[in-house]
């Protein structure tokens, strides 16, 4: 799972890209994982800025915001993204409904709502910064137009409250190193890697063993 923060880079990438996992990016982080699944961004100007980013051909997502600010019929219908309903439970943690994404003020939050609705047990977090760095983005600033925001104090908090309400069984690695987030457990990127067959292949509890 890819975020575009100041940490991400092509070697990081790379390395995640030679694991063969399925792959869902957050907004520009898509330049670096062009053959990733799922394209995720909830802003309907950053779509239109990139115009529907005709250089992705996986599934492009966004959620369904009606609104003269940020209404998303346009490129749904201009572009071809896939919307999903989105509700606003401030610092209640991801929804659990299927249908339903909660917003988290952020696409890094709605895209790992997404990830966990998709049935994702082990999630590794790339480029989930959550500071500036002296830049906002592995490439810089968004043009003119778009939002450069600095105000990622206002973002942790909805991923506390997100880690402490994880369906059974899923498990969240950050392995952005000197991230700012630190709902979920932190491990650098090819420890995290390593993990993964730690567990998905760890014995499941029976009835005799509990």
């Amino acid at each position: 799972m890819a975020a575009p923060g100041p940490s991400l880079t092509p070697e990081v990438a790379e390395q995640v890209n030679a694991t063969g996992w399925p792959v869902l990016v957050c907004q520009d982080a898509w330049r670096l994982f062009p053959n990733a699944e799922k394209l995720y961004g909830c802003d309907a100007r950053w779509w239109i800025q990139y115009e529907g980013v005709p250089g992705f051909h996986g599934e492009k997502w966004s959620t369904h915001h009606k609104g003269v600010s940020n209404d998303k019929t346009h490129v749904a219908e201009e572009y071809g993204v896939n919307l999903v309903r989105g509700g606003r439970a401030q610092y209640k943690g991801f929804s659990l409904d299927p249908d339903v994404i909660h917003y988290g003020d952020n696409s890094g939050f709605q895209a790992l709502n997404m990830a966990v609705l998709l049935g994702s047990t082990y999630i590794v977090l790339v480029g989930y910064d959550m500071s500036h760095k002296g830049k906002g983005h592995f490439f810089g600033e968004h043009p003119a137009g778009l939002h450069n925001q600095k105000h990622y104090e206002r973002w942790v908090p909805e991923f506390d409250a997100a880690a402490k309400n994880l369906p059974e069984g899923v498990k969240i690695i950050n392995a952005t190193p000197d991230s700012a987030l630190n709902s979920f457990p932190t491990m650098g990127l090819g420890e995290a890697i390593a993990n993964h067959s730690l567990h998905c292949h760890r014995p499941k509890p029976n009835a005799a063993t509990g």
